[in-house]
């Protein structure tokens, strides 16, 4: 009989290489134990586990363990901080931020009393202020690479990038947290609820055809000294993808696809498109009242379709607005599709979609919604 002693660590061997293949974003398990004969000694050797993602960026990203100290950077830091905080592990781990107001979330500030207790980074950090956080992660909202990736890289820091900016990304940025996090059902428990909301928009529209889908424009306004500036989005972007989806049929495609951002737009060419409804998002700082009824006095304005027939409305927002890639989009969709099609959504209740949002994905109890959040809601101004 030959000795199991020279084919068990062969056998195990090569398990442990097939294993270790890579297949898309995945969670490696650890191998079994490796025994390597020193002398008469016997050493046992495991693997580790290893977490591997396809970022943002499309760079393949390994961590050799889950991280327990996360840092978040970049512009827009509350778009990740708003994501991270829907898993428990991420208000736990998260040890610090780049601040770029008073304060990186009123939102967080709001629900997390230990929120403003975390570490604080200036605007644009380098590397060494990140490092002395002791990040064994940093995040960052973006979708190609850039210096401090590579520079946080030289001292050993993994860093990945989200991004956010459609619902597809979103998904996979979710699925990336909760493999990274080590908590892949609650990744599955938060697309269950935006996919489920998605698909209910979809299916009340699958049968009104192209004709009864009325023409929109969405643009955002700024008022800047009484002068107004708008401007329509990408047509890759996800306040245009939010029309789309909610069975509108966004009218500055055109305009929109010049560039990769926002492009601007003039009344005369606004005037030319003539939608059936219109909505405005406007800045934060401005008054949405204020602005709207400055539209609809201007007598240029007031030829239009949308404003003539009482369909000019501001989008709306809580703590921050509902048209942005923040998890905030699902109840702009959802609003959206109500007043672009309200005789196939009379049933939706926008307050309970609100109370829903922040239970299940935040696990607020209704008290903290009503009294610290509803009030906070501007919504159906027009």
């Amino acid at each position: 009989m030959r000795d199991v002693r020279i084919l068990s660590p062969l056998i195990v061997f090569i398990a442990v290489v097939l294993g270790s293949l890579p297949a898309g974003a995945k969670t490696q398990t650890p191998g079994p134990a490796l025994r390597a004969d020193r002398g008469d000694k016997r050493v046992s050797v495991r693997t580790e586990p290893t977490i591997e993602v396809i970022d943002a960026a499309g760079r393949a990203v390994h961590l050799a363990k889950t991280p327990e100290r996360i840092v978040v950077i970049g512009k827009g830091p509350h778009f990740i901080l708003h994501l991270l905080y829907m898993f428990p592990e991420g208000r736990e781990r998260l040890v610090g931020m780049e601040r770029r107001g008073k304060t990186a979330s009123e939102f967080l500030d709001m629900i997390d009393p230990g929120f403003r207790k975390k570490g604080s980074l200036g605007v644009a950090p380098g590397p060494e202020a990140i490092a002395a956080l002791h990040p064994d992660l940093v995040l960052a909202k973006g979708s190609s690479s850039e210096r401090m990736s590579e520079a946080l890289a030289g001292l050993g820091i993994p860093f990945v990038y989200l991004s956010l900016e459609t619902p597809d990304e979103f998904f996979r940025d979710v699925s990336n947290l909760g493999l990274i996090l080590g908590n892949k059902a609650r990744a599955a428990e938060i697309l269950a609820f935006f996919r489920s909301r998605i698909e209910r928009v979809r299916s009340a529209l699958s049968g009104i055809a192209a004709e009864r889908k009325p023409r929109v424009l969405l643009a955002m306004a700024t008022d800047r000294g009484g002068k107004f500036s708008l401007q329509v989005p990408a047509a890759s972007w996800m306040q245009t993808i939010q029309v789309r989806t909610a069975g509108g049929i966004p009218v500055w495609l055109d305009a929109g696809e010049k560039t990769a951002g926002w492009t601007i737009v003039n009344l005369e060419q606004i005037a030319r498109w003539d939608a059936d409804k219109a909505f405005i998002v406007v800045w934060y700082s401005n008054d949405r009242q204020k602005m709207l009824d400055a539209f609809k006095s201007d007598p240029q304005w007031k030829r239009l379709k949308a404003v003539r027939n009482g369909q000019l409305y501001a989008f709306p927002s809580d703590i921050f607005g509902w048209d942005s890639p923040d998890p905030r989009w699902i109840l702009g969709l959802t609003w959206l599709a109500a007043n672009i099609h309200p005789d196939v959504f009379k049933g939706i209740d926008m307050t309970a979609e609100i109370s829903a949002f922040y239970d299940r994905l935040y696990g607020l109890d209704g008290r903290t919604i009503d009294e610290l959040l509803l009030p906070r809601v501007k919504m159906d101004i027009r």
